[in-house]
């Protein structure tokens, strides 16, 4: 007994002491991270100083070198971070950038804890440091510094540089989304972004080669970070001249004195010669010298590119009384349309043109002028036979007035823009006087059209949507169909539009000089997709041409309905399929059970009194009456081919066995057959309903043979002893079959006893027929 208690305070000594082992291992939590983590995460931003500290180490224990129980370590070598000492603190050792370039973008190291005093191993920490981007960088231009050559003639609002690009090294952002702008200065009127966030300059001012050749503006780039950064460029922009000025006669007008005697050659112009330059001082075009055709011009000629004017027959003095005056035109060679006048005024020795009557060298003055001439350009010069006088000119016309006024010296000069589109020709008259004697002389300007307007489309964006039914019809224009229009107009009078579709599916489309759109049903079998994105071009005829587009959507609402009623009558169809396979199944599960129901009525029932269904047969209820009233005697009788009933009687005297046939209706099981048969082939609703009623039929007529089978049963067992089970389990039978002939082709079986001894079993016999009949046999 006192071992036995030994024992026990050992067992319970060693209990207690491996309990605390474990409870103080479960209480050594050093190394472990707070709060159950198994990896440490910390922030720092690019801009962080070299040495600053990142973060504390969330560890359990104590680094410290003296007091400590744990010893903090970084496994990898030469790592952008350290653990400083004594500490659970991480500085930062290396300088971090977010773009990578100067420095890491991230941190991954991997801190060693060991436990001090213990033999437990080492445990490894994974430390994470995420790099946030800040503004560290400034956008940089790409591409620069910028040059361009612009014509005097650009429109203002064109487009005169796209793609000026500033590239941000810091992360998709703010801090990398750049602005442009045109800074402030001495030319920044003359261009501008046509979007903050967008490097299409342009013009905003007009340009002039005369009086500005070159100048340079100043860009720059700025993005949206607090602070932002920026960077500047330079736009030197390189002005060329244009064909915009006419040629300028150095004077407004000459003179020369004809020979005395009227012989040819050269005449000597004063008050020098007579010379003429291209005002556009860019193209410094090459002139060229004729005489205006005049009553007098027919003895003169003019040298084409000197400008020397030769007497060419002689000349009496009764020719030219009074002298003459000489229109000279001066033109440009590239351009005919670029000229000057002047007068050259002739006389003879000895006379005195200012006491003669003040009139103009011709009656008419006819001259084509482009409605882009700068208003205070010198247009025409209207020479009179008194050069050099300072005459008064009026026009009388109160609207022609408004665009044209007369100096002193008999120059016309523009006063009002001309418009093509509004005038085309200005018809009016000039009255010069000297104060003495007036003279009028008729003006013909006509105005040549410039192609200064743009085509013009009456919507910003079309949208068209082509019903189902259009797709199936067509029309005669373009044997397509006609699926809207569009509209353009061109401020220029005289220009017509071209219109054309641009686009990746514009081959499947046409449009007419009128902006009717077409389709061709035919060609939309390889189309995928139910809306087509053109773009219209509207392009005029003018010189230069001019162009404007206009985006044009196409909605086929006729092939995305006839793809949706694809799919729709796809899906009613497998729809179909499925409740027809569903219903199909359903008809084979019915027939399989009402075969089983029709051979489950037939099993047997163990009991002591035992009823077997073996076959069906023909014999009605009625039969099953005679059969009870032969229930005192003994043997087998046969009549009308059905079974005997054998009854055996208590109190020792010979036993038997009653055998009675099914009174159902022996069609039962071809019925049955035909019904299956019938189901297997179609499964219609109507031979359901047959079946129904027949099965209805068939129950009832179960109804009545078991009613009769109690019946039988009770009337039985009031007369005699029923048989123990083990009894008939042992009877012996030898079944003897007697083909007899019956009137309905049946066969008889006559059963008889295997032995002799007159007390033994007595078995009934049973029709055969060709097909199977279930006989029930009753044990007493």
């Amino acid at each position: 007994m006192w071992l036995k208690l030994h024992w026990i305070c050992y067992i319970i000594c060693a209990l207690c002491w491996l309990k605390k082992a474990a409870f103080g291992a479960i209480l050594d939590s050093r190394c472990y991270l707070e709060g159950g983590g198994s990896a440490e995460s910390f922030l720092a931003t690019e801009d962080l100083a070299v040495g600053s500290i990142i973060g504390k180490l969330r560890i359990n224990g104590n680094p410290n070198a003296d007091t400590g129980d744990i010893n903090l370590s970084l496994r990898e070598k030469n790592a952008p971070v350290e653990i400083i000492a004594g500490t659970k603190e991480l500085a930062l050792s290396v300088e971090l950038d977010k773009e990578g370039l100067k420095g890491p973008s991230s941190i991954y190291v991997n801190v060693i804890c060991i436990r001090r005093h213990s033999t437990d191993p080492s445990f490894v920490i994974p430390v994470n440091v995420r790099v946030t981007d800040v503004n560290d960088n400034a956008p940089q231009w790409i591409g620069t510094p910028y040059t361009l050559t612009l014509s005097e003639v650009t429109v203002p609002g064109t487009r005169i540089l796209q793609g000026a690009r500033a590239e941000d090294a810091d992360q998709p952002g703010p801090f990398s989304t750049v602005e442009y702008q045109v800074l402030p200065g001495p030319y920044a009127e003359f261009v501008q972004f046509l979007n903050p966030l967008e490097g299409t300059l342009v013009l905003k001012k007009g340009l002039d080669y005369e009086q500005l050749q070159n100048f340079t503006v100043q860009l720059r780039a700025q993005d949206q970070g607090t602070p932002p950064k920026h960077s500047d460029t330079l736009l030197r922009i390189v002005i060329t001249d244009a064909d915009d000025q006419n040629p300028k006669f150095q004077r407004e007008s000459y003179s020369a004195e004809l020979p005395n005697d009227g012989r040819p050659g050269e005449l000597r112009m004063r008050p020098e010669p007579l010379k003429a330059v291209d005002q556009d001082e860019g193209i410094c075009a090459p002139i060229q010298y004729t005489i205006v055709q005049s009553q007098d011009a027919k003895y003169f000629r003019i040298h084409p590119h000197s400008g020397v004017i030769t007497l060419l027959t002689p000349i009496g003095y009764a020719d030219v009384a009074h002298g003459a005056t000489l229109v000279v035109k001066a033109t440009q060679i590239d351009n005919p349309d670029r000229y000057a006048l002047t007068t050259v005024q002739l006389t003879r020795p000895g006379t005195h043109s200012e006491l003669s009557t003040l009139s103009f060298v011709q009656k008419r003055f006819v001259m084509r002028i482009r409605e882009d001439t700068a208003v205070g350009n010198r247009i025409l010069a209207l020479p009179t036979n008194k050069p050099g006088k300072h005459l008064k000119y009026t026009i009388p016309d109160p609207i022609n007035s408004q665009f044209f006024n007369v100096g002193s010296l008999g120059e016309l000069v523009l006063a009002k823009p001309l418009d093509y589109e509004k005038m085309t020709k200005h018809e009016f008259q000039v009255q010069a006087t000297d104060g003495m004697t007036n003279t009028t002389a008729e003006l013909t300007l006509e105005v040549i059209d410039v192609n200064d307007w743009e085509p013009r489309f009456r919507e910003t964006h079309y949208e068209f949507m082509v019903p189902k039914s259009s797709l199936q019809s067509r029309t005669d224009s373009f044997e397509g169909v006609l699926i809207g229009k569009v509209e353009a107009a061109d401020g220029d009078r005289n220009d017509k539009l071209e219109l054309s579709l641009r686009g990746q599916h514009a081959g499947l489309f046409e449009i007419d000089a009128t902006g009717n759109i077409y389709m061709r049903p035919e060609q939309m079998q390889n189309l995928n997709e139910s809306t087509v994105h053109l773009i219209a071009i509207a392009t005029d005829t003018g010189v230069p041409p001019r162009s404007t587009s206009v985006p044009v959507s196409v909605t086929m609402e006729g092939l995305s309905l006839a793809q949706s009623a694809w799919n729709s009558s796809s899906m009613l169809g497998m729809f179909g399929m499925i409740v027809g396979l569903f219903l199909l199944i359903i008809l084979a599960l019915s027939c399989y059970i009402v075969r089983s129901n029709s051979k489950g009525k037939g099993s047997p029932s163990l009991g002591r009194n035992r009823v077997h269904s073996q076959a069906h047969s023909s014999v009605s209820s009625a039969n099953l009456v005679t059969h009870e009233k032969l229930s005192g005697q003994n043997g087998a009788v046969s009549s009308g081919g059905v079974s005997v009933l054998h009854m055996k009687h208590g109190g020792g005297s010979g036993g038997g066995n009653i055998t009675m046939a099914n009174p159902m209706n022996n069609g039962l099981h071809h019925v049955a057959s035909g019904a299956s048969s019938s189901m297997a082939l179609g499964g219609s609703v109507a031979l359901l309903e047959r079946e129904r009623e027949r099965e209805r039929e068939r129950e009832r007529q179960r109804e009545s043979y078991a009613a009769t089978v109690r019946s039988i049963v009770s009337r039985a067992s009031a007369n005699g002893q029923l048989y123990e089970e083990d009894e008939i389990e042992h009877d012996s039978l030898q079944t003897t079959t007697t083909p007899t002939t019956e009137n309905n082709n049946r066969k008889v079986a006559t059963v008889t006893n295997s032995t002799a001894n007159p007390g033994s079993n007595l078995l009934s016999a049973t029709d055969a027929m060709g097909s199977s009949e279930n006989n029930l046999t009753v044990y007493f």
